[in-house]
């Protein structure tokens, strides 16, 4: 996994140039990473999430979370989500240290990233589709 920074806009012309590369080990086969700001999430298809340090590419921390990924994770409410494919909703804090805040079960297999929008989010399941209204949160 290689962080490029981008040239000034406005500026002269250049080329972007490597901020800093992450071991092999830490990058994720199947999800996108995700950034809250000064964190950066790597979740990994078999449940170990690593946090680096945006900027340099520092490790913060590394825990275990357990399953099977393909959905990329979500940050939200100062949380991150990400469901596991056995359908299991799991959420850690956007902190500096590895915390699991909860975990809900979907109710079946699922394998998609979940999407919010007007308050809701929503999970697309293998046979159905779930919408958590954020008021009822």
């Amino acid at each position: 996994l290689v962080a490029v920074r981008l040239p000034a806009a406005g500026g002269p012309a250049a080329e972007p140039e490597v901020a800093y590369e992450l071991d092999r080990s830490m990058a994720p086969y199947v999800p996108t990473p995700v950034c809250t700001g000064e964190r950066l999430y790597l979740w990994g298809d078999r449940g170990v999430v690593t946090c680096v340090d945006a900027k340099t590419g520092e490790l913060r921390w590394r825990g275990r979370v357990g399953g099977t990924f393909s959905a990329s994770p979500i940050a939200v409410r100062g949380g991150v989500l990400n469901v596991s494919a056995d359908g299991e909703i799991v959420t850690i804090a956007d902190g500096d240290a590895f915390e699991i805040l909860g975990r809900v079960p979907l109710g079946e297999t699922c394998r998609s990233t979940p999407a919010v929008a007007g308050g809701r989010m929503v999970f697309r399941g293998e046979s159905k589709l779930y919408a958590l209204d954020e008021a009822r949160q």
